[in-house]
Formats: C-alpha cells, structure tokens, sequence
C-alpha cells in the first residue's frame, strides 16, 4: 500500500443527505482519493461500517467482510441487472455475465468456464510467456524504464491472442483506459460514451471478420456456439467481448504493476523470492488483498433490506468495497501489514465472491506469476526509482508509473 498518513485520511463525513445519520462522503470518482484510498476506506469501516455517500447519484457501501460477502451471495437483495458499477458506464449493451441474476447467470458461467479453468488456461502458457517477454525487451536493453508501460502491453496482447483479435494492442489498451478514466466525468459525459463506443467499434469489427466463416479462434468458436439453445445475439456478442476486454485489460495492468511495485518496495522480498519460487503465488494474492485492482462493484437493492441495523430500501445502490473488506481485521489479522505467509491469504475480495468471482481469475494470476518470474529470471537487482504516483478510478487502484531501474 502507498503510505497515507493521518493528515491524508478523508475526513469528510456530513450530515446532510438522503441518509444523514449514516453518511459519509466518499466519491469514488474523485482522482485526489487515490493517495489515501485504505486509510479511507478504514475509516469508514471503523466509524459508520454501513455508510451513505450523496456522491455519484447516491450509494451505501458495506465495508466490512462478512456483510460484504453475505450480498455477494443474495443476488435476490442485490442484483446485478440494474448495473455492476457505480456509476454505470457510457456502453450501450448489457454485459452478459457480469449483468445477469440466476437462472441465466448460471447458464452463461457453464458457457464460458471451459475457456477459463485452470487446466485451459495452463495451454496459453506459452502465449503468455511470449508476449512478457516482448513486453520486457525495452528494458532489458536501457536497463531501466517504466513498468507500468510493461504491464500495459500485457493483458491486452494476452486476451487478443487468446481471442483472435488481430487490432493493435496499444489502441485497444488505449480507448479501454481512456473509458475507465472518463467514466463519472460528469463534467465531461460524452466522454465516457465516446470511449464505449470505441472499444464496441473495435468488437464489431472482430465480430464481422468472422461472419460466415469457419471457428479458427475462441472468438469464432463462441460466435458458433449456443447459450440455452440458441446462437447467440449481436448484443451478447459485443457486451461478451466488452467483458472480455475491459476486465482482460485495466484491473490485470494494474494487478501486475501493483505486485512488482510491493516485490521491489518490501525489503529483501525480492531476494527471498530468489531462494523460494514456491512463494510466488502467496506474495501475488497478499499484494492482491493489500493494493486490490478492483476495489468495489455495484449492486441495486430490489427489496428492502437491513445490514447490521441500517435499513437499505429497494432502488438504492450498494457498493460492495472490497478494498474495506480485505482491510477487516476481523477476517485479516494485523490488515495493514503484507504478510504473504498469512493463514488465508487467498481469502482475499480482490476478485469478488460467490458466483460473480471473476471467471479470469486463472488468467490473470497467471499473466501475473509470468511477469514476476521474468523479473527473478532476468532482472534479480530491479530496484525502484523516484516518481511512484498511484491512481484510482472509479472501481479501479493502480500507479500511474512504476519508474525502475537495474541496481549498481
């Protein structure tokens, strides 16, 4: 985590709004949130752990770990069908998946688990370790650079190739940052709509260079496949693939930069790591509960509710803050200290919980262990320079830039 001090904790708890005697203002759209987004969310979760925030519409956030996982579980309480983001985002299309309650959510996860079991994802290995390593070769050869430009070239080349896309990475990875930037600019809403409609551009284009012809790539082999007896729709297509792409892309960049950022900033890991490669997984899901990529997901109430005595009526949205929940103490003994040798380690939100666990999970731990075995592979001096800025959007944490550099 990037240390916050006291001075830096949001204080801005109010009393006024829809919900005044349990109000917090937290704005997850707010890019000046990022450097004190823990200290934050823990201090939401020790004052007012069922909390309202006025910000982006209106939204009550569960901080804590057993309130968080038990919505994650009610989909008949907390659906996702109304949106899976606070705030939604500018994409015209429902998500499949990510936007569907049981029955069909069921049906959609047994169409697309094959693609995604750790066994399926163990033969794109050799994918992965190609694009790492091509990833890397700047610098390789200057010596030191920029990580987080290594780890932008990554997710998205995996999940193309995995795919088929044949588009260009670096625009793809571009419109899809640019679409978590913007949305909940409300300055600037076009914005948002503009960057949905570029990355939908781009899946359309895949999608038509596959009409009519022969599966040669999963993208093709879904196009010729059935959902509950029937081909799939133009929109389901689209809203898959948007699925595919956006959590293919920013929360991997970010998991990949966050975790070589907590290899280099915790002393003497990187070494350790040298001596000990059965330790990677571990020190992967505890950078993963501590700098979570994926802070928070949305839900709607559809019915009333209450949670730990506060009243949630039906309409009102509700963040699940995974950030606050891999933070519990109660869940995590000593949160703020990284920890990988932790019992329950991989207990960690950072992914979700319960049937909206993200399916790529697999994938991208495994773009993850590649990037770091490189590192110990290649780069067993890596040392940190100056200038590590983190940033937030509005269900996202990362670092802007990871500068680094071989020691002397």
């Amino acid at each position: 985590m990037i240390p916050a001090s006291d001075e830096d904790t949001m204080t801005q708890t109010q009393a006024a709004g829809r919900h005044p005697e349990h109000s917090y203002f937290l704005d997850n759209t707010d890019p000046t949130l990022a450097p004190h987004l823990f200290a934050t969310l823990k201090q939401v979760q020790e004052t007012e752990p069922v909390a309202w925030s006025d910000a982006v519409g209106g939204f009550w956030m569960l901080t804590k770990y057993t309130d968080i996982t038990a919505a994650a579980n009610d989909w008949e309480t907390y659906t996702v069908e109304e949106g899976h983001t606070i705030p939604s985002t500018g994409k015209s299309v429902m998500l499949p998946l990510a936007e569907v309650d049981p029955p069909m959510h069921t049906t959609w996860r047994r169409f697309l688990v094959p693609y995604f079991t750790p066994k399926t994802v163990a033969t794109y290995r050799p994918i992965v370790e190609r694009i790492v390593t091509e990833a890397f070769a700047d610098l390789a050869e200057r010596g030191s650079g920029d990580l987080s430009e290594v780890a932008r070239r990554i997710p998205t080349s995996v999940i193309s190739a995995v795919l088929g896309f044949t588009q260009d990475w670096a625009y793809i990875s571009s419109i899809t940052e640019e679409w978590m930037a913007s949305t909940g600019d409300t300055a600037h809403p076009e914005r948002a709509q503009r960057a949905a409609k570029a990355v939908e551009d781009v899946v359309r284009e895949e999608v038509a260079a596959r009409r009519g012809k022969p599966a040669t790539d999963v993208l093709g082999e879904i196009m010729q496949a059935e959902v509950d007896g029937r081909p799939l729709s133009d929109d389901e297509l689209l809203g898959l693939c948007i699925v595919f792409i956006v959590a293919g892309h920013g929360t991997t960049v970010d998991g990949i930069t966050n975790t070589v950022h907590r290899l280099l900033a915790e002393p003497g890991l990187l070494a350790s790591l040298q001596d000990d490669r059965d330790r990677v997984g571990a020190v992967i899901d505890e950078s993963l509960r501590i700098n979570p990529p994926v802070w928070n997901m949305g839900r709607t109430a559809r019915r009333p509710a209450e949670v730990r005595g506060v009243a949630i009526s039906p309409g009102e949205k509700v963040m699940l803050t995974f950030g606050a929940g891999n933070y519990d103490p109660e869940k995590f003994a000593d949160p703020d200290v990284f920890d990988p040798d932790r019992p329950g380690v991989h207990g960690h939100l950072t992914f979700g919980f319960g049937r909206h666990r993200c399916i790529g999970e697999a994938l991208a731990k495994l773009e993850m262990t590649v990037a770091v075995d490189y590192i110990l592979d290649h780069f067993p001096d890596l040392e940190l320079a100056d200038g590590v800025t983190p940033r937030t959007h509005f269900t996202t944490y990362g670092l802007t830039n990871l500068p680094v550099r071989r020691g002397a």
